[in-house]
């Protein structure tokens, strides 16, 4: 068996048999990929800290028909994100945006470097015009964008999402934007989403709850 080393953010995770876990993993080489983490659920396991959700890990895997986990080493945690319900949830929203939208081993690093850098803004400067310029980034590099597939837009709202798409982060961090239309585009970006994901996200209840 090939072994390969990649670096990944662990976007979700399962027990599988009696100690294992499947790991969904979008790695910065390989794409969007699933690991089997073996004996991890062991009280002895010296892995299981570092594959936890949200954390960015260093992978060395085994290559065979799926990639098996060799071990794991912690490059960051967001342990910021995670001590914050509103920001966990954040980002547990931003993860599940990523799992559900990107296809297995297709390889796109661009997803992965815009998803690591939207978690370090969420931890130094948490504000929700980051979680909006996310969305519309993520489905404009995975080909979903169209602001034309989006009906009776003003024009002002039509300008913003296009300054979303386009703008650097560090432009997005100078925009301001009143209250009303921060809550219109988190309105039409859900609906867009959801329309494309033909089901409800899970994560936009938790946080509808949190507020």
């Amino acid at each position: 068996m090939p072994a390969v080393t990649t670096e990944g953010l662990i976007l979700r995770r399962s027990n599988f048999g009696e100690a294992d876990r499947v790991l969904t993993v979008l790695t910065d080489r390989y794409g969007k990929i699933s690991v089997i983490a073996r004996g991890v659920r062991k009280i002895t396991s010296r892995r299981a800290g570092n594959i936890e959700i949200l954390n960015r890990v260093k992978l060395h895997l085994f290559k065979a028909k799926s990639y098996t986990l060799s071990e794991a080493e912690s490059i960051e945690t967001f342990q910021v994100v995670k001590d914050n319900l509103t920001l966990a949830t954040t980002a547990f929203h931003i993860l599940e945006l990523v799992d559900r939208l990107v296809v297995e081993e297709q390889r796109n690093p661009q997803v992965y470097s815009l998803t690591v850098a939207v978690l370090h803004l969420l931890e130094k400067n948490p504000r929700q015009i980051f979680i909006r310029a996310f969305e519309v980034k993520l489905l404009s590099v995975l080909g979903f964008w169209s602001i034309d597939a989006i009906k009776d837009l003003s024009n002002d709202q039509k300008i913003l999402l296009m300054k979303l798409e386009e703008f650097s982060w560090d432009q997005i961090e100078e925009m301001e934007i009143l209250s009303e239309q921060a809550v219109a585009l988190e309105r039409i970006l859900r609906y867009y989403m959801e329309r494309i994901l033909e089901s409800k996200l899970k994560s936009v209840n938790v946080m509808k709850e949190l507020k």
